[in-house]
């Protein structure tokens, strides 16, 4: 007579069989909504592949596991897999797994027991409050997160991966050689060294591979530019301030600071400002090329306070609240002050016109006006201009609290203007009346701030 546990593994395994096609839909639902959520990725993430467990692992694992012990049914034991389903986002290189599993904190929010539910989708869920990349018995680590999916009011569990080229190769060479291995192996400190330092090589090769393919892009792009293009253009308004800082910090305070990011976004701002409507752009060009010049040999000193011909005050909730936050620390913060010396010299003239056009485009960069007039419509005229007032207020004071120069690095900049899209337009699908909204005010806003200082 068999032992009574290989009737149980029988029950389980034809219970699989039985609800495969509920799987196999499930399998799909998860695959193709990964791959929505993760369109913008297309740089990144190569492909999503997908399986349900097998007869054979399936046992291995009841058996390994000890289900049989600790549940009663077939339909128990079927429910606690972990990993009925899995999925995989393969992406090209290591420094893009974390990249991606950051991204999965736009588009699913907090619901319970550490689970997080999609936007998208409410019956997806992902346990995000689990510490990753997560480490495996054999001492390398993995991002491994489970979640599991609500279907006719049962829970199907499944496992998320995210692994780079390298080490999707490393689990198929660790799978069919090591484990998969039925021989008599002492598998002893020596082995386990071999098997690290191989896959230390392998993380070498992706970083290497990085190279190469970071290499590639720039010449693909830097192939297509002849002559003075607006890239170029942005690019030499940026070295030009960067060397201009490195003199005169160092004539006037004697060491200088790493402005290279700064002067990446006052050219960006002198491009939106003096050249995206100008009738003549060249003309432009040549008069910044002698204003730099002339600001070589001119006494730009970093010890003198700056001075504004007025206090400053704006109607709009946003600007308002950053410009009045710089007006209060342009001469006590060092790395704002020498920002806005830099700024003003780039810009002669009246200095509170210069700091209230570039905190105008500064919010035009991270709040797209067009989009932002559509959100929250539904709310009415003037209760969706309250609901806007009350984000884009929420948005500058969160990005008051950072407090530091790197709110308007460019690379920032961009990350705000993610995070803030997604959350609003979340908003705007969540709350279908004003009311609800508004109740909910603090947790909103606590919200916000939290995505914003996780960017820094």
């Amino acid at each position: 007579m068999r032992l009574e546990l290989f009737s149980f593994i029988e029950d389980v395994t034809a219970l699989l069989d039985l609800n495969l096609p509920t799987y196999q839909y499930i399998e799909h639902t998860l695959s193709t909504l990964f791959k929505d959520l993760l369109s913008k990725k297309s740089e990144v993430l190569v492909g999503i592949s997908s399986r349900i467990k097998s007869k054979e692992s399936l046992k291995e694992k009841l058996i390994r596991n000890k289900y049989y012990l600790n549940y009663e049914t077939a339909e128990e034991a079927i429910e606690a897999l972990p990993d009925l389903v899995g999925l995989t986002l393969e992406c090209r290189f290591i420094s893009d797994e974390n990249d991606i599993f950051r991204d999965l904190f736009k588009r699913f929010y907090e619901f319970e027991n550490g689970y997080y539910q999609c936007d998208a989708n409410h019956d997806v869920y992902l346990n995000l409050k689990m510490p990753q990349p997560q480490l495996q018995r054999n001492g390398f680590t993995i991002y491994r997160i489970d979640g599991y999916v609500e279907f006719n009011k049962h829970h199907v569990n499944f496992e998320l991966q995210i692994k780079s080229l390298v080490h999707t190769f490393w689990s198929e060479v660790e799978h069919q050689v090591v484990y998969k291995n039925t021989q008599f192996v002492v598998y002893d400190s020596f082995m386990k060294n071999i098997l690290g330092s191989i896959r230390d090589n392998l993380e070498v090769v992706d970083r290497q591979l990085q190279i190469v393919y970071r290499q590639l892009a720039d010449q693909t792009n830097n192939d297509r530019e002849i002559g003075m293009t607006e890239s170029g253009f942005k690019v030499f308004i940026a070295k030009a301030i960067n060397d201009l800082v490195a003199l005169k910090m160092n004539n006037t305070v004697g060491f200088t600071t790493d402005f290279k990011k700064c002067s990446s976004i006052l050219s960006q701002y002198i491009y939106i400002k003096d050249f995206v409507t100008c009738e003549h752009p060249q003309f432009k060009m040549v008069d910044y090329f002698e204003h730099f010049n002339f600001l070589q040999i001119s006494d730009l000193d970093f010890t003198y306070p700056i001075t504004l011909e007025k206090s400053f005050e704006h109607a709009d909730p946003f600007c308002n609240t950053i410009g009045q936050y710089w007006e209060s620390i342009i001469n006590i913060d060092f790395e704002w002050h020498v920002f806005f010396v830099m700024l003003f010299a780039v810009q002669p003239g009246n200095n509170i016109q210069d700091f209230t056009q570039f905190i105008e485009i500064i919010k035009s960069l991270i709040i797209l006006p067009t989009w932002y007039r559509e959100q929250f419509a539904k709310f009415g005229d003037i209760d969706g201009q309250i609901v806007r007032d009350f984000l884009t207020t929420a948005l500058a004071e969160a990005m008051v609290s950072v407090g530091k120069v790197d709110i308007v690095h460019e690379d920032k900049l961009i990350g705000i203007l993610e995070v803030f899209r997604e959350y609003v337009e979340h908003l705007n699908t969540w709350y279908k009346y004003y009311d609800d909204f508004n109740q909910n005010l603090a947790e909103i806003k606590h919200n916000l701030e939290h995505k914003i200082v996780n960017l820094f």
